[in-house]
């Protein structure tokens, strides 16, 4: 069954499919480190892709390491992928779960801080297993001491308008479960099975980033999030 349509490098279209998740492991998990290549995201104390392409290969590192799993990357380190192009990479490996990591920021202000994560909303396909992983990985971070934005870390996000008037994000509360017109990320939108956009924290907060950035904040952060697979698997983690 077509689920969706992604288009690859050459910008052709190709299909993705909507599959049945497996029973069994190893799962296939795949990780996206937000931006890349010449896109280095938001800046602040360190560039934002230097926060997601880290946790990633710590991430990675420990999943690998599980025999439960099988992690692929929607992109290579240093390089830069559309959003249909991850998505395509996600699907072509059959993963049952798919995780994007970057980092917030607020030009204003170094005292915004906290963790908040996306799953596709509702009226999609996969929304009520990403809610329940999100809220997962929302889960591990509390337990680990950062501070949960919102009613509980976990969010709905939404784009109004159009290319040729600007789009202006709304953020929604997962209190709110109707389901709106407007998409949401384009990820999220093009997954072909639950999907998550994490905002690990604020890179332009040097307390955030020393507890969430830094490479021991990222191989903590990492841990969250494979603790937060496991439990979305029902598996036991092995660290």
């Amino acid at each position: 069954m077509i689920y969706g349509e992604a288009q690859d490098s050459d910008g052709h279209t190709q299909p993705v499919a909507s599959y049945e998740f497996q029973t069994s492991p190893p799962y296939v998990v795949a990780l996206d480190a937000g931006h890349g290549g010449s896109d280095v995201g938001a800046e602040g104390v360190i560039q934002e892709v230097e926060l997601t392409e880290r946790t990633v290969d710590d991430l990675f590192a420990l999943l690998e390491q599980d025999p439960n799993y099988t992690p692929v990357r929607c992109r290579e380190n240093g390089e830069n992928a559309t959003s249909g192009e991850r998505a395509l990479k996600a699907a072509e490996a059959k993963a049952s779960l798919l995780l994007s990591i970057h980092g917030n920021s607020d030009p204003y202000s170094e005292d915004s801080y906290g963790f908040e994560c996306y799953p596709q909303p509702p009226g999609r396909v996969h929304h009520e297993s990403a809610l329940s992983f999100a809220q997962a990985i929302a889960s591990q971070f509390g337990e680990a001491g950062q501070r949960l934005r919102g009613e509980n870390g976990v969010r709905y996000i939404y784009y109004q308008g159009s290319e040729e008037t600007g789009y202006e994000k709304q953020v929604v509360e997962i209190s709110d479960d109707s389901v709106h017109e407007e998409e949401t990320f384009g990820l999220l939108e093009k997954a072909s099975c639950p999907a998550v956009l994490a905002e690990q924290c604020f890179v332009t907060s040097p307390s955030d980033v020393s507890a969430w950035g830094s490479e021991a904040g990222c191989q903590a952060a990492a841990e969250c999030y494979y603790r937060a697979i496991c439990a979305f698997f029902g598996t036991t983690p092995i660290v």
